[in-house]
């Protein structure tokens, strides 16, 4: 097997997984009981907490688990939106799907979205943003890293355009960022991430949540960790995410190293076939590589590599029903590139040896 489709979902690290295990045996009670196992099993959840925060330096922030990224873009877009009396909200053209359907869902309800112009590299056009900003706004969303092209954002000076209006807050969905680049969380008021992409478990994510700001909540029950989530905690899934982050943060600059590598003998190779055209730039991150093979649709090459073992992405997972990527559409306007893209997503654990067998297989298919 080659896996080549990591922006999806990553393996759970081997040492995560144990420990995680080892968790669910002496971990278990709820940490809302008031007895002697749940206030210790609260006391893990609370170190845990305090510790995921001081990695990413975020001392004035909170932390709320969630079930995952979608989770956590739904509670950041709708819990702003729907505590606020402001009804404007300001998005990108870039967007995952989940930020996607909430903006739309809120349209529904008489919310105004509006889409900030990017330049031809995809980075969000900073003047367009500052006319875009009025007294009206109440949230700008936009993520660090693209999906599917890889293209990192750059959400310092983004924020500085959006703190320069009061009562503006900024929403970053940092999923495919964390454990990819190196990049400053405390530029943002509401941060969401999903273990599954650092390797972690899937089910988990979280919501760093500035202090001070509201939210209004979007699952509703009993007593728990947050006022913003209710439910019964996860007890192991939240231990392992702290696990992951260690493994990630401590081992990112040994992992870049490795990735860079991959990532710049897989340019290389990709430059000696014809009918090939990069759509990721020189503003997108080593890992996600966007190409367009042009002599053959993506789907179809996404099948017959399947069919040798070899796996990668047309679109982006959650949005892997449309027959091309309506992202390169927008950024290359190119309908051609747009159907005959896929994404080669990289990691550390990626080998050259991977890469050529890709070359090989793409060189068998097209010649069919």
């Amino acid at each position: 097997m080659i896996y080549l489709d990591y922006s999806a979902t990553t393996p759970v690290d081997e040492r995560v997984l144990q420990m995680f295990v080892e968790d669910n045996k002496h971990f278990f009670a709820n940490s809302n009981s008031v007895h002697y196992l749940g206030r210790e099993v609260k006391d893990k959840i609370d170190k845990s907490t305090f510790d995921i925060i001081n990695l990413f330096g975020l001392s004035g922030f909170d932390l709320v688990y969630t079930s995952g990224a979608s989770e956590s873009n739904n509670l950041a877009i709708k819990g702003v939106a729907l505590d606020s009396l402001k009804k404007k909200i300001i998005t990108s053209n870039f967007e995952h799907s989940s930020v996607i359907s909430c903006l739309s869902y809120l349209a529904k309800k008489g919310y105004e979205i509006e889409v900030v112009d990017n330049d031809e590299f995809g980075l969000v056009d900073l003047v367009d943003l500052e006319n875009k900003l009025d007294e009206f706004t109440c949230l700008v969303t936009i993520g660090a890293v693209n999906s599917e092209t890889g293209i990192v954002q750059d959400i310092k000076r983004i924020s500085e355009v959006i703190k320069s209006h009061s009562g503006v807050l900024f929403h970053s969905d940092m999923t495919q960022a964390i454990g990819k680049v190196e990049i400053d969380l405390k530029n943002c008021d509401l941060i969401s991430f999903s273990a599954h992409k650092f390797y972690g478990l899937k089910g988990v994510g979280g919501l760093f949540i500035r202090k001070g700001i509201s939210l209004t909540p979007i699952i509703h029950g009993g007593r728990s960790l947050s006022k913003y989530r209710s439910g019964t905690p996860a007890n192991p899934l939240i231990f392992s995410v702290l696990n992951a982050l260690k493994f990630t943060v401590n081992e990112l600059k040994e992992r870049l190293k490795s990735v860079n590598e991959i990532h710049d003998y897989l340019l290389s190779r990709l430059n000696g076939l014809e009918d090939v055209v990069l759509n990721s730039n020189k503003y997108s991150c080593p890992q996600i590589v966007n190409v367009s093979f042009l002599r053959i649709s993506s789907r179809n090459l996404q099948q017959e590599l399947s069919k040798r073992g070899i796996y990668l992405s047309t679109t982006t997972a959650c949005a892997s029903g449309n027959e091309q990527s309506l992202i390169v559409a927008k950024l290359t306007n190119s309908e051609e590139r747009a159907k005959s893209a896929v994404r080669i997503s990289l990691s550390h654990l990626t080998t050259k040896e991977e890469i050529d067998q890709l070359i090989e297989a793409y060189l068998e298919i097209v010649k069919l």
